[in-house]
């Protein structure tokens, strides 16, 4: 699903201030941005780091780039987000919803592992950092710059257990009351999985009894499922696969998809999640040394490590409305970082255009094909159509009008640096007021978010 695009039929021409969905259809692609006349830059952020022993360059490819996002950010309005950043890893040792496990064979996966628990560094004071404006200065919690904070926090080393349990350890680490204090009621919440592997979080402890050898893999044979080749222990190549939500080991994805749900009334606003996971394909069962199946990754690079599908992960990505998935495959984060803070900071208020905006004639500055509207959010969320706003380039002195300009510097991480201005002669809209703007674009579908 794509945040920031809507498919339109439409035709690429006419007047520029209208509603775009009354044109007659032709095919094409409108973008669509929904602002806020006022920010709400309270934002909870948890960083869910897999910790187990393939993750060294990934991990360090994520304090490398934590400042990419942090500058994305830091182009809001009035600058970076009123902040909460936590760290968790993805072990849970041989927890389950029944209880712990007891199997001495399964190396690195003990007890309840690290449980959620928001990881510490003498950097910062608590168990998460806290960077938000309180009487017009910045408020901090922890010595040094941010990202030297962050990256203490996310080096969460590689011994942990290598049965990942990424949305259990989510579910815990935003219920744990350990980390009271973390999640504000009134705050966005983002979610960002960083891992190697797909979720394994488990319902039955019982998935530990056994060998060593066998566990990885029940988490695939038991969490998911392939219509075209149903028998997962034999090798080959699946392409009809997806979560089985009657794994004998496994909880559902939704059950994670539900939890999150009830922390945010408001969740098709207020939560924004994100996955650098592994590739969808290829989907391929292989055998180890031993003539065991094993899920063979989807991709390899630095010489040996890999990445394999994701499908429980990428699931419950899918189920949410502010929403990116990128890939891990080559442990560089750089791009996915900037990415993921771009898509958070469109779920606060991005006027900066993604696509690139179809310039419909020949004569001299971008002829763009948009409608601008202004609408009220009612009491009960439904949205009312207050008023159109016409182009500044054919009001005749009217305001409220729209134009769109260069901003290299706030638009730094889009393509084309263009971004809509809307010139209210100094009259700020009452709260309950949004801007709707849909611009025509040229975009061919590859870029964007999920």
């Amino acid at each position: 699903m794509r945040i920031r695009e809507v498919l339109f039929a439409l035709v690429m021409a006419g007047c520029a201030d209208r509603t775009i969905a009354s044109v007659n259809p032709v095919q094409g692609k409108v973008e669509t941005l929904d602002l806020p006349s006022s920010l709400e830059k309270d934002v909870d952020i948890l960083f869910l780091i897999d910790n187990s022993g393939s993750m060294l360059a990934e991990q360090q490819s994520l304090q490398a780039n934590f400042p990419k996002f942090m500058q994305v950010l830091e182009t809001l309005q009035g600058g970076a987000p009123n902040m909460h950043i936590g760290v968790a890893t993805s072990d849970m040792g041989q927890h389950a919803t029944d209880g712990n496990g007891t199997n001495s064979a399964a190396g690195g996966c003990t007890g309840a592992g690290d449980d959620g628990v928001l990881r510490t560094t003498p950097a910062v004071s608590g168990r998460f950092i806290i960077d938000e404006e309180s009487g017009g200065t910045r408020n901090r919690n922890y010595s040094g710059t941010l990202g030297d904070a962050f990256a203490a926090m996310a080096g969460v080393g590689t011994d942990g257990c290598g049965i990942e349990q990424h949305l259990g350890a989510v579910e815990r680490a935003l219920g744990n009351t350990a980390n009271a204090g973390f999640v504000r009621p009134n705050a966005k919440l983002a979610v960002i999985v960083i891992a190697d592997e797909d979720d394994c979080s488990l319902a039955h402890n019982s998935l530990f009894n056994g060998t060593t050898a066998q566990l990885n893999f029940r988490c695939t044979q038991t969490g998911i499922t392939c219509t075209d080749n149903p028998d997962l222990s034999k090798p080959g190549v699946r392409t009809m696969c997806q979560p089985n939500d009657q794994s004998q080991y496994l909880e559902p994805v939704d059950k994670y998809v539900d939890f999150i749900k009830t922390l945010k009334p408001n969740w098709r606003d207020d939560v924004i999640v994100a996955g650098i996971v592994g590739d969808d394909n290829p989907f391929e069962i292989k055998l180890d040394a031993m003539n065991n199946p094993i899920l063979g990754p989807s991709c390899t690079y630095n010489g040996g490590d890999g990445a394999v599908p994701a499908l429980r992960t990428k699931d419950f990505l899918e189920q949410f409305t502010y929403t990116v998935k990128r890939s891990i495959c080559g442990a560089d984060l750089s791009q996915a970082m900037v990415d993921i803070a771009a898509l958070l900071k469109r779920s606060i208020g991005d006027p900066c255009w993604e696509g690139e905006i179809a310039d419909l004639d020949p004569a001299p500055g971008l002829q763009a094909d948009c409608s601008v509207v202004d609408v009220r959010v009612l009491p009960d969320g439904t949205r009312q159509e207050v008023a159109q706003i016409p182009s500044c380039s054919v009001a005749g002195g009217q305001i409220p009008c729209w134009h769109i300009e260069e901003d290299a510097m706030e638009c730094f991480y889009t393509s084309t640096h263009l971004k809509i201005v809307v010139d209210r002669g100094g009259v700020i809209p009452p709260a309950d007021m949004r801007l709707n703007a849909s611009c025509v674009t040229t975009d061919d579908g590859s870029g964007g978010f999920m």
